[in-house]
């Protein structure tokens, strides 16, 4: 069994670890792409924003079920 001086040393490098890995996400240029589809999709729920982003990052304008059928006559499939 681990002393627990062991199991600080472990908890502390899983830390140093993690802040790390955030760091490493939050300066890619890919998180800043999603930061940009989440601002200018700020009124959509997290699932549909991510929904729009793994469709097409560069999207700017998206239109509901509905909207495809009164205003552009189209039908979803």
């Amino acid at each position: 069994m681990p002393s627990k001086a062991d199991v600080k040393a472990w908890k502390a490098q899983l830390v140093a670890q993690a802040e790390q890995q955030i760091l490493k996400l939050t300066d890619s240029d890919r998180f800043k792409q999603y930061l940009n589809t989440l601002a200018k999709f700020h009124h959509y729920s997290a699932r549909n924003i991510d929904l729009i982003y793994a469709q097409n990052p560069q999207a700017t304008q998206v239109a509901g079920f509905k909207q495809w059928q009164t205003a552009f006559n189209r039908t979803v499939k």
